[in-house]
């Protein structure tokens, strides 16, 4: 964002030197990346009166003017169009020196001598323009020097605005700070439009905004009969020192009220639109659009487009459409000032690879409230410069209007972060600089948030805006903030840490995996409805995860790729799904996943690794529920999709169910391309959250020795594990303390169809020694619940 002193000095009074400007800008929080001097680039150039004109006996595109410059009379050769009686021109002399190390000598032109040249602005290095002759004032003095009347050139200063700050890419917002800490009053231009009192702008324009999602606020302005040609001199030197190109008086209005106040306009030709309509809607998938810049583009439903009564006409807030654009032939102007998402913006912005100051403002939010006020004083400009009869009133269509957000703020909170000794008074008065609209109220302050500020959303941003005012370097050096430097962690905070230690300490190693995964990958492990980027980086990060298993399970096949075959890995982290194809119904839940592969243990002299089970699997995540106080697990078989449907269970507590474990599922590995059993868990955070008990209980040694009792059982070759030992603690009282299961047996001396759990049943009381007869009695209930429950009888 460039703006320069001068033009900042006609909204605030201010006597800083340029650098001492820059540091001050700098305190406040616009960062200034440098101060540059604009100098005129040329000598011997006078100022010059056309006192005759005739037309080149042979060229008829050429004149010969007869130019006064104060102590003689030139008869120049000049091809620009706008040449004229009385017109007051520069004139550059005989060994005159101009940008581009050019020397000005007398020519011979189709037969004529010109000794020097009437200039463009071009040819002085002044701005772009070419192809007509710099037009000078009434005022200017006949043989005048023109550097000595167009005075010293403009000091430009150049400012890093952050994204929070969109306020400060206008000239009028950057005021605004400088006069916060002046004490002056910022002068904002009076808008004084003559409007014609018997036509209404409703009868020539219609605006309908489709998606106001994209588009809040959309306002226009019509002005009748103006004429399109050069911008005066003052608007020229303005735009040029700030590097925006001037193109005509119209087009040149609508950037000269975008650099001051910030929002972006654009001119249509009005005489170009038909059916006498704007709508503002997204665009077609695949639908073309050709934009001012000759390129034509084809685009997306996420692209808006503003569009006449049959066809767009500009890519809303990016550019605007060479079918609608202004020219020298233009009469009739619709002038448009409008709000849109920024998301939106940016992201058709950086999809076309387009960037413009319109679209980099947009991107980050301008002002709801304040493009009413842009779209008239440009009104009233092109009125001055242009001509022509402005229609009465503006078109506002405003959906979706908003209200400024208030919030409360304490001087204590203010001096408590800044180490300041602050009252009241003074902190109303900081935000009443910057234009926030402030009260006392019963202790506290309560400030409203004007809507051009789109950064304010909290107490700590005020007390930003409290620091930047009053000055950092006011803040004694030996003073302390009094905030606790120590938080004490919340439930959920201490919760997440003692989930980790506890899975450390069954030796399972931390990983940390992208959210994002490939599409087809996140299928796999879901029956939900997945949520897709809008403009992913690449096709395998294109997916917001489902399950935390495939990113850990990349992770495992990259170890194994690399000779790393034993594994215990875990992650706790979020996945997202829809609950229906409405991205409405987006959900988000945190996960711990574990997975188990390779060897348990190592080869020595004194044991032997094997092959990781099932069972040692469930054995890690039955002591990680244990440790955190869940014991009543129950399971069910689980019907996965990319678990093996053997070896797989949904597990439950009180009925809750609280996740899944199961050995992954053969199609699976074959498609990730790894090999071996891999046994996998994933976990609900919040449930094993609701269920930890935090009330840490101590209970007394038990008196009384424990009894085991070991049975094998015989039973059906489809029953599971788990079904036995939920019908045994379904029939056991208190004194059952706990099941182990020590054997599985397929062979021989069973049935063909059959199979043999063999399980110790540990029974313990803390009121008196177990006699024989109780636990023959409890032994009894088991078996005849077996039996009843699952046919299943004591192996012999």
């Amino acid at each position: 964002m460039k703006v320069t002193v001068s033009w900042l000095k006609k909204y605030v009074d201010f006597s800083y030197a340029p650098d001492d400007l820059a540091h001050r800008l700098t305190m406040l929080g616009l960062e200034v990346e440098g101060v540059k001097q604009v100098v005129y680039d040329f000598t011997n150039v006078v100022i010059g009166k056309i006192t005759g004109i005739e037309k080149h006996h042979q060229n008829k595109q050429l004149s010969i003017c007869q130019v006064d410059v104060g102590n003689e009379s030139l008869s120049l050769v000049c091809g620009a169009p706008n040449v004229s009686l009385e017109l007051k021109v520069p004139v550059a002399l005989v060994g005159a020196k101009l940008p581009g190390d050019v020397t000005v000598e007398a020519a011979t032109i189709h037969g004529y001598d010109s000794p020097g040249m009437i200039c463009s602005e071009a040819e002085l290095g002044l701005s772009n323009q070419s192809e007509i002759v710099m037009e000078l004032s009434e005022d200017a003095e006949i043989g005048k020097d023109l550097q000595s009347y167009l005075g010293e050139g403009e000091t430009v200063i150049e400012i890093d605005v952050t994204p929070n700050r969109p306020d400060c890419l206008g000239i009028i917002g950057v005021a605004r700070e400088i006069a916060a800490i002046t004490g002056e009053k910022l002068r904002k231009p009076e808008i004084n439009i003559n409007e014609s009192s018997s036509k209404e702008i409703k009868e020539v324009i219609n605006v309908t905004i489709k998606n106001p999602e994209s588009c809040p606020r959309y306002t226009a302005r019509y002005i009748e009969g103006i004429k399109v040609g050069p911008s005066p001199r003052w608007l020229i030197q303005k735009l040029e020192a700030v590097s925006i190109r001037t193109i005509n008086n119209i087009v040149d209005i609508t950037n000269y009220v975008m650099m001051e106040t910030g929002q972006p306009l654009h001119a249509f030709d009005y005489d170009l639109l038909e059916n006498q309509e704007i709508i503002v809607r997204h665009a077609s998938q695949g639908e073309k659009f050709t934009t001012l810049d000759e390129k034509e583009h084809t685009l997306t439903d996420k692209n808006l487009f503003i569009c006449d009564g049959k066809k767009p006409i500009a890519l809303a807030g990016v550019m605007g459409g060479l079918n609608s654009e202004i020219s020298a032939n233009t009469t009739n102007v619709l002038l448009e000032s409008a709000s849109f998402e920024p998301l939106n913006i940016r992201r058709t912005a950086k999809s076309l690879s387009i960037s413009t100051d319109s679209s980099q403002r947009f991107e980050r939010g301008v002002d709801p409230e304040g493009m009413v006020y842009a779209n008239n004083r440009a009104t009233q400009l092109i009125n001055e410069l242009a001509g022509g009869e402005v229609y009465g009133d503006v078109f506002d269509c405003f959906p979706r209007p908003a209200k400024n957000r208030e919030i409360k703020i304490t001087v204590e909170s203010v001096n408590n972060l800044l180490g300041t000794t602050l009252v009241a008074d003074e902190v109303v008065d900081i935000f009443n600089k910057l234009e926030f609209k402030s009260k006392k109220e019963n202790g506290f302050i309560e400030v409203e948030v004007p809507s051009f500020r789109v950064d304010i959303e909290r107490e700590v941003d005020l007390i930003e805006e409290v620091s930047r005012i009053y000055g950092f370097d006011r803040v004694e050096s030996n003073n302390f903030s009094n905030i606790p430097l120590f938080r004490i962690p919340k439930n959920e905070e201490k919760f997440n840490q003692i989930t980790r230690d506890q899975i450390t300490r069954l030796g399972y190693n931390e990983i940390i995996t992208h959210s994002l995964i490939n599409q087809k990958l996140a299928e796999d492990f879901t029956t939900k409805n997945t949520i897709k980027l809008a403009n992913p980086i690449s096709e395998d990060l294109a997916t917001l995860r489902t399950s935390i298993l495939p990113g850990a399970l990349q992770v495992l096949k990259w170890n194994k790729n690399r000779k790393i075959s034993d594994h215990q890995l875990f992650e706790i982290g979020n996945i997202f799904y829809l609950e229906n194809k409405d991205l409405s119904t987006r959900k988000e839940y945190k996960k711990i996943a574990l997975i188990k592969t390779g060897n348990v243990g190592k080869n020595s002299w004194l044991n032997k690794s094997r092959v990781s089970t099932f069972y040692d699997f469930k054995g890690d995540v039955l002591s990680f529920l244990g440790s955190l106080g869940i014991f009543n697990i129950n399971s069910a078989l689980a019907n996965l999709k990319f678990l093996n449907e053997d070896e797989s269970v949904n597990l439950f507590c009180d009925e809750t169910e609280i996740g899944f474990m199961g050995n992954l599922s053969q199609s699976i590995l074959k498609k990730l391309d790894i090999e071996g059993d891999i046994y996998v868990a994933e976990l609900d955070f919040d449930t094993l959250f609701r269920k930890y008990n935090w009330d840490k209980k101590s209970q007394q040694v038990p008196k009384f020795p424990a009894v085991q009792r070991d049975l094998a059982i015989v039973v059906n070759q489809t029953i599971k594990w788990e079904q036995v030992e939920k019908y045994i603690w379904e029939i056991s009282d208190d004194l059952l303390m706990s099941i182990e299961l020590f054997d599985l047996y397929r062979g021989k001396q069973i049935e063909q169809d059959q199979k043999s759990f063999a399980f110790t049943l540990t029974y313990q009381s803390n009121e008196h020694t177990l006699i024989e007869k109780e636990i023959e009695s409890a032994i009894s209930k088991v078996l005849e619940n077996l039996k009843s429950k699952i046919n299943a009888n004591l192996r012999a």
